[in-house]
């Protein structure tokens, strides 16, 4: 039973986090859109330059976490194999 706990844990995991992130790249995509900038100074143009980039780099960095978590559970599974039989 604590076998398959564990795997349908990542599993879980393994439909969760692409979910997540396409939810927060739309949230953030309209929030970017529809901010209206006409009033910001110089410093808040480039502070909010500065922030919209990298969290398109953290979506960028994070999009590539479920192919990690695919190939934890690959591995768990070879792993498991070999060592329960």
């Amino acid at each position: 039973m604590s076998k398959r706990k564990g795997v349908s844990n990542l599993t879980y995991a393994l439909l969760t986090v692409p979910l997540l992130l396409i939810i927060s790249t739309a949230i953030f995509s309209n929030f970017q859109t529809n901010i209206s900038r006409a009033n910001f100074t110089t410093d808040a143009n480039t502070t909010f330059d500065k922030v919209v980039s990298g969290t398109w780099s953290g979506y960028n960095l994070a999009s590539m976490l479920p192919f990690v978590l695919i190939s934890v559970v690959i591995i768990g599974v070879i792993l498991g194999s070999l060592v329960f039989g």
